[in-house]
């Protein structure tokens, strides 16, 4: 996969003041923060909707970022990957990101998703009357950047009703190691009674879990807004 390019800025000594991540994203930036390769921390600003144009129809968890980052006047370049979002758990805005700073050159960590291939004439849900369900949707992987997958794909076309795909079934290029246990299964299909008795359970936890889950993102939102 190629590399997006992206411009940002290095935050300055104001922008890093106590409530200035909030003044920033009022502004329409996003505060984030590249780390790694033993070297200091860079603080910086991503304008909000250049960062929208640039990761549209992406995979974020897969994206390497040239970042072209202003620093003092000049330019300076950071190979990325994002590491992690922070979101607002009320209305899902991005309110922080941390990069982490890559070698083309070295293997890094990512994880990438399973695509699933001819699910609608599978052997056991077309013929067997089966119910896909879903183990894993994405699996974590070792490799060189350049060879970061946009997907893994699996073609359930002759899987019956009973069987499962591990992800020790998935077949990947040279190169590229998984890291998740063999064993884990990534989708079975399963008899439709089966699913029912399983739906049952979650929903029953759900409902006894939704109240803290709400106070949760309560007390997260409260906890944004008395830190900045």
């Amino acid at each position: 996969m190629s590399n997006t390019a992206l411009k940002v800025d290095e935050r300055s000594r104001e922008e890093l003041k106590k409530n200035a991540s909030r003044r920033l994203r009022t502004k329409g930036f996003i505060p984030a923060v590249v780390y790694g390769l033993a070297q200091k921390p860079l603080e910086i600003k991503i304008n909000a909707k250049d960062f929208k144009d640039v990761i549209k129809g992406k995979s974020l968890s897969n994206l390497i970022l040239d970042m072209h980052v202003r620093v003092d006047g000049k330019e300076k370049k950071e190979t990325t990957l994002i590491k992690d979002i922070q979101k607002n758990p009320i209305n899902a805005d991005i309110i922080q990101i941390d990069f982490i700073r890559i070698q083309m050159k070295t293997e890094v960590e990512a994880i990438v998703p399973i695509h699933i291939l001819n699910e609608e004439i599978s052997t056991g849900i077309k013929e067997e009357n089966g119910v896909l369900q879903h183990g894993l949707r994405e699996v974590h992987i070792m490799s060189l950047p350049a060879d970061i997958p946009d997907m893994l794909e699996y073609d359930i076309k002759e899987l019956h009703i009973g069987e499962n795909v591990r992800v020790s079934d998935i077949n990947v290029k040279q190169g590229i190691r998984i890291l998740n246990n063999p064993d884990e299964v990534v989708v079975s299909i399963i008899h439709p009674t089966h699913l029912v008795v399983e739906e049952a359970a979650v929903e029953e936890a759900a409902a006894e879990e939704e109240p803290e889950l709400v106070k949760k993102a309560k007390d997260s939102d409260k906890t944004e807004k008395e830190t900045e």
